[in-house]
């Protein structure tokens, strides 16, 4: 793993001049995933107005409620919200066949934009999207909000420090329950259609780890093989399992398993083997880190890290692209790194199609 990798997130993008206090909006509908989530972007120290669009109008109740009681601005349309509330963010959750047009409107009306995944149903759709931010001077951040997790800054400062040392292999899960597929008004949503929603299990929460174990080692996923399959038999046309192998661009190998295998809940990990020690990750841990390394300077033994309560990634990250919209530090997710898990997603639905692995373009957009 490269020990330098690891701090130079958003760098590139630089700093604005700092600003005390920004507009923020949610372009959303009522099918849009997370939104009690994005409707707290109002209560984010430093949103100074708050805005919604909705064509149907049917969440505006619910966004007031999750904004605590503040007033917000309301729109049918998200053109005219972007006219005349000129936000400087835009939180959009939308079916992801729509995203990328409303992404591109955003960030020509002038705001960054956090962007629900999934983001698109085609690789060309995002990067055009992507395209138009960077002709924009705006950050197009996927909601990779587990980049968030107290222990990833903590992986991430051991890693600097040497501690794992040069990258060995991974292997995650990512594994949610089944029981969601049983209900026929899953089977009607987006979340059933290719079409409409681009995939299933991998592009829905597979690629939080696929991002994560990039950001936590610093290399770029390079090529990929795998399986895509509906294992549960229920009627949808996407899969509800992938399991994907993968080469690293330092020569790491890993493996991901997300399904829909369980009864209820979710089950959580990575685990990474290099050159000079591990760290396991558990997020819903009591112990959500766990590491050891022979490293000289690094401490004997295993090491444990209990950091409480889980922390709400969503209002961290929310926040987190707040202050970067006032200038206080870096995005938590980048254009190119948005790009860069899709391009990762996209190459392991062909080998699940071809039966071929893929390389996986790397460089910007």
């Amino acid at each position: 793993m490269r020990r330098r990798a690891f701090l130079h997130t958003g760098i590139q993008a630089g700093l604005a001049a700092a600003v005390p206090s920004i507009r923020a909006a949610v372009i959303g509908h009522a099918e849009g995933d997370h939104l009690g989530h994005y409707f707290r972007t109002a209560l984010c120290q430093g949103v100074e107005a708050f805005a919604v669009s909705d064509p149907s109008g049917k969440i505006f109740e619910a966004a007031r409620k999750a904004a605590g009681g503040r007033e917000i601005a309301t729109f049918a349309d998200p053109v005219r919200m972007l006219r005349e509330f000129r936000p400087h963010l835009a939180v959009i959750s939308l079916e992801p066949r729509s995203m990328p047009e409303a992404i591109i409107e955003a960030v020509r009306g002038g705001a960054h934009v956090v962007v629900e995944k999934p983001a698109c149903t085609r690789l060309d759709q995002f990067e055009a999207a992507a395209r138009a931010g960077k002709a924009a001077g705006r950050q197009v951040m996927l909601a990779m909000a587990t980049r968030l997790h107290p222990a990833v800054g903590q992986i991430r400062e051991l890693a600097s420090r040497g501690y794992f040392g040069r990258g060995y292999g991974a292997d995650m899960h990512w594994v949610a329950d089944q029981t969601r597929l049983r209900n026929p008004a899953y089977h009607q949503s987006w979340k059933s259609s290719r079409e409409r929603g681009g995939g299933g299990k991998l592009i829905f929460h597979g690629v939080h780890y696929l991002d994560l174990i990039q950001h936590l080692t610093g290399a770029a996923i390079s090529e990929v093989a795998g399986f895509c399959r509906n294992v549960g038999g229920q009627p949808i046309e996407v899969e509800d399992a992938a399991v994907i192998s993968m080469v690293f661009s330092d020569g790491m190998v890993g493996t991901l398993n997300t399904g829909y295998y369980l009864d209820r809940g979710y089950s959580n990990l990575i685990v990474l083997w290099g050159s000079e020690g591990w760290f396991r990750f558990d997020p819903r841990s009591a112990a959500p880190l766990a590491w050891s390394s022979v490293a000289p300077s690094a401490p004997k033994g295993e090491q444990r890290v209990e950091n409480g309560a889980a922390p709400n990634l969503y209002d961290l990250m929310l926040q987190a692209a707040v202050d970067y919209c006032r200038g206080l530090r870096g995005p938590f997710m980048t254009t190119d790194e948005s790009v860069a898990v899709l391009r990762v997603v996209f190459a392991a639905y062909r080998a699940a199609e071809t039966g071929i692995s893929q390389k996986v373009r790397l460089g910007a957009v």
